[in-house]
């Protein structure tokens, strides 16, 4: 079933792709799994013209056939073959942005599972190495069995029990190719999560980031040996398949052969050694070439239903498709008894956290590393599923609405800001789905993030080039990448803004102005902000202090210094 399915799979992308080259490609595949049964034909009307022959003019016809057919088959051939592989390319495009166009659905609570990590790169590679270049092995697999089928019919005539035979011969081709799949099928299974690893990390290598440090430290070597060791297990694993494989080819070949030898010999007693002995012989060699070409062909279609599948798998992953929203207003948030424990840990990184914020108020979320601060922002924003407790927005929760709504009321700067090296314009509108953004709203984004003055110095302003690594791309600080990334918040103006250490890689002039863009429009929207700063808390709400996954103090700056509690150890030193 699997067989028919990637065959199915990869003539179906081919008529979509270009079903004009796809239609001429199989009426030349046509032409050409006539060839054989054409040559049985002409080649017993040709050793029967010589047995009463006196001259060349009496073998002269069914010789031109001959030469004609051999003459017609080479050129025939290379024009199909050709068509073919622009048909693999195109197979390919469309491969290649489904997986696109399904990654793009996917939450990040499906991206962080390690399990669906390696299946979607499974399927990534599947798409980008393997379907497409099973297209043409598809096309050869018809024009074989058409040229089986053909030299079946005309050895019929001269020997049923030797078309027997030849029809015969293919189940062991069939039989081994159900085994070479579960083989392979084992192994996908085994190298997706391998795939993943070495993608992962051959990105530090690449990307001007991590690789700076990386040299910095000395460690590109060890990066460098971590992907060869990787790509090394891969090859191992694929290598272990080789024999198994190996062996169920050889005895398939083995099998028809045999099978092939008794076709042989069964024309050979039946057609009773006369004139079309030798045309019956040279059919019987043409199934055996034809044969032989069916089993590479089938060979290379049951090593690709694995990748197949994968690809399929990677696919059904997909969510509903729904274009970018961005909600126009929020007037409150309300969380419930939020609980989290992550998979393999003993303890909860939070339990029973309560909160409600109100559209015109600022809530930090303080607290030491690893206190639960991040899984609260997460469980909030959407990219983490909370195992207890409720999150609404407005009195709507996360069921009562797509999830591309839900992330609509989000506007979300990580400590892991991206740096997205694209000209700035782009880079900023990646905020927003908009596609009618003015200049103007653009520099007053990057106003708001202090951020429109470096932009001014740039040769091409707006359109200037980010990341040193493209040609006339200008590298920017840590500083500067957070500030293009607040200027993207500030243009996407969502009514609910989670800011975790929003300033971290900023100096403390520039910080404060931020600060006081940020209290000076807080009516706008409903704000969250994760700061380690004491100064920068001094404007807050509310204060919520998280210690081991739970809010211990809550209140305003001042009342919680008074309290001499968890918030005056962790900002003793700063507040004095």
């Amino acid at each position: 079933m699997g067989i028919f399915a990637v065959g199915a799979w990869s003539i179906r992308q081919g008529w979509r792709a270009a079903p004009r080259m796809v239609l001429a490609a199989a009426i030349l595949g046509l032409l050409v799994a006539a060839v054989p049964s054409l040559q049985v034909i002409l080649m017993a009307d040709f050793v029967g013209s010589l047995a009463g022959a006196d001259s060349f003019d009496d073998v002269s016809r069914p010789f031109a056939g001959l030469v004609l057919l051999i003459a017609f088959t080479g050129p025939v051939e290379a024009i199909a073959g050709t068509m073919q592989w622009r048909v693999v390319d195109l197979i390919g495009l469309h491969s290649k942005r489904e997986v696109a166009g399904t990654l793009s659905t996917l939450p990040p609570t499906v991206l962080a599972d390690p399990v669906a990590a390696a299946d979607i790169e499974a399927g990534n590679k599947a798409a980008e190495e393997e379907l497409s270049f099973l297209y043409p092995f598809v096309l050869s697999l018809l024009r074989d069995i058409l040229s089986v089928v053909g030299v079946f019919l005309t050895l019929a005539t001269m020997s049923p029990l030797a078309a027997v035979f030849v029809l015969v011969s293919l189940l062991p081709m069939l039989i081994a190719s159900q085994r070479i799949t579960r083989i392979s099928s084992r192994m996908w299974d085994d190298i997706g999560k391998l795939y993943w690893r070495s993608r992962y990390l051959h990105q530090h290598l690449v990307t001007t980031a991590p690789s700076i440090e990386l040299t910095s430290l000395g460690a590109t070597g060890q990066i460098s040996s971590k992907v060869s060791a990787t790509i090394g297990e891969i090859t191992d694993r694929k290598a272990q398949t080789y024999l198994p494989m190996l062996s169920w080819r050889l005895l398939a070949g083995v099998a028809t052969s045999l099978l092939l030898a008794g076709a042989l010999a069964a024309l050979v007693v039946g057609v009773q050694y006369g004139p079309a002995a030798p045309g019956g012989v040279y059919g019987v060699m043409a199934a055996m070439a034809a044969v032989g070409s069916l089993g590479s062909n089938l060979g290379q279609i049951v090593e690709g239903g694995a990748p197949f599948e994968r690809y399929q798998k990677l696919l059904a992953m997909r969510r509903e498709s729904r274009d970018p929203s961005l909600a126009p207003d929020a007037r409150s948030l309300v969380v419930k008894g939020v609980s989290h424990t992550y998979e393999g840990k003993d303890e909860p990184s939070l339990v029973n956290l309560d909160l409600r914020i109100d559209k015109g108020s600022i809530v930090a979320l303080v607290g030491v590393n690893g206190a639960g601060k991040t899984t609260s922002v997460n469980s909030i924003v959407g990219t983490l599923d909370p195992q207890q407790g409720e999150i609404s927005i407005d009195g709507r929760t996360r069921a009562d609405m797509p999830f591309q709504d839900w992330v609509g009321h989000f506007g979300t700067l990580t400590q892991e800001f991206g740096r997205y090296e694209l000209t700035v314009r782009e880079s900023l509108q990646l905020g927003t789905p908009r596609t009618d953004v003015r200049d103007e709203e653009l520099w007053t984004a990057l106003d708001a993030a202090n951020a429109a003055g470096m932009v001014r110095g740039f040769d091409k302003g707006l359109d200037q080039q980010l990341g040193s690594q493209w040609d006339g791309g200008v590298g920017l600080s840590g500083g500067q990448w957070q500030r293009i990334s607040l200027a993207r918040i500030h243009l996407r103006a969502a009514p609910i803004w989670i800011l975790d250490e929003p300033t971290s890689a900023i100096d403390a002039e520039a910080e404060q102005d931020i600060f006081r863009e940020l209290q000076r429009s807080k009516a706008d929207r409903i704000t969250i902000v994760v700061s380690h700063r004491a100064w920068t808390l001094r404007g807050m709400d509310e204060i919520l202090v998280v210690d081991e996954g739970r809010v211990i103090e809550r209140g305003r700056y001042d009342e919680l210094l008074a309290r001499g509690g968890r918030f005056t150890e962790i900002f003793a030193e700063q507040a004095g």
